[in-house]
């Protein structure tokens, strides 16, 4: 129920989480340790499900900010390994074109999804719960695949 303006500001206060993120995550984290920080990419999933059920602003704020944290938290080492893996196996050009390809072919895919399933006239809380269920399945198969595992929560 809220206006364009009113909806703008929701968004900046995620964009100070992401800046806050990325910075400390620019401070503490090293290119060797970069693959750490995967689980995060869970943890931000689930909070997209639990975003469902806040409905005060004095609430939401500060959630929106911890959300926006721990993506840019998440952001920056992956940006950094990409960029260095891509360096090393392609050209720096190469390596930058594949990344915006991708990046952009993921969010295409993604419209049209969200278009897909707006077309069905979803409730919006149906939406962000899919939506961080996917996050949760993507990631958890990412941190499984890289561990060598066809399941991450595997029990060892």
């Amino acid at each position: 129920g809220y206006n364009t303006t009113q909806a703008s500001a929701l968004t900046g206060v995620v964009a100070i989480g992401t800046a806050v993120g990325a910075v400390v995550a620019s401070m503490r984290m090293r290119l060797d340790m970069a693959t750490r920080v995967i689980p995060l990419g869970i943890a931000m999933g689930l909070l997209l499900i639990l975003m469902v059920f806040i409905s005060n602003i004095w609430l939401a704020i500060p959630f929106l900010i911890v959300l926006g944290g721990l993506g840019g938290y998440l952001v920056v080492p992956m940006n950094a390994l990409l960029q260095h893996r891509g360096y090393t196996l392609l050209t720096a050009g190469r390596s930058i074109a594949v990344q915006g390809f991708n990046e952009n072919a993921g969010m295409l895919v993604m419209l049209v999804v969200y278009a897909g399933v707006t077309a069905l006239n979803l409730p919006l809380h149906t939406l962000i719960w899919g939506f961080g269920v996917m996050v949760v399945v993507g990631i958890a198969l990412v941190c499984g695949l890289y561990r060598g595992q066809w399941w991450p929560l595997r029990v060892a």
